[in-house]
């Protein structure tokens, strides 16, 4: 009988041979035909295991592949919630944005007094220093850190 297969002879051992013998039987195999078989299950993966392994590893995956689906389920609807608070954030205002702060007018002794948070016979007593001194100690105590400077009988803001 001509074939263009080559001729493999080899010596397995013994334990081989009998799992070889089990085979040949279950598979109902001559020898020779159930080495090729087992030769093109190891090299073309041409055995029912190949689907075994697919579907355990499929079995296997499942679970995380519903986590992963509840997290980008989760993540969608976080991403929703930041673009919608994003859209009715209102716009950030510049400040002043109805022209200039108000312009100070000057004020007499009482008014100044309770802007300063003193009293009356106090800011007199302070306005009685130079004009340095007052300056700087009437604005230690304004609160929008104006500096005043008197005037006659009124304290003007002084434009710092």
């Amino acid at each position: 009988m001509a074939t263009n297969n080559i001729r493999v002879v080899g010596y397995l051992p013994p334990p081989y041979h009998e799992k070889l013998r089990e085979y040949m039987q279950s598979q109902s195999l001559t020898e020779s035909a159930a080495i090729v078989a087992i030769v093109k299950q190891f090299f073309d993966g041409e055995n029912g295991s190949e689907g075994v392994a697919s579907q355990e590893l499929d079995e296997a995956t499942a679970p995380l592949k519903a986590q992963i689906a509840l997290i980008e389920r989760r993540l969608a609807v976080l991403e929703s919630a930041f673009v919608s608070s994003q859209r009715s954030k209102p716009a950030r205002r510049a400040p002043y944005q109805y022209g200039p702060p108000p312009v100070l007018p000057p004020q007499d002794i009482t008014q100044l007094a309770r802007r300063l948070g003193v009293s009356a016979a106090t800011l007199e007593e302070a306005a009685q220093k130079s004009s340095d001194e007052f300056r700087d100690w009437s604005k230690r105590r304004d609160p929008a850190q104006r500096s005043w400077c008197k005037k006659g009988e009124l304290f003007h803001p002084n434009s710092d």
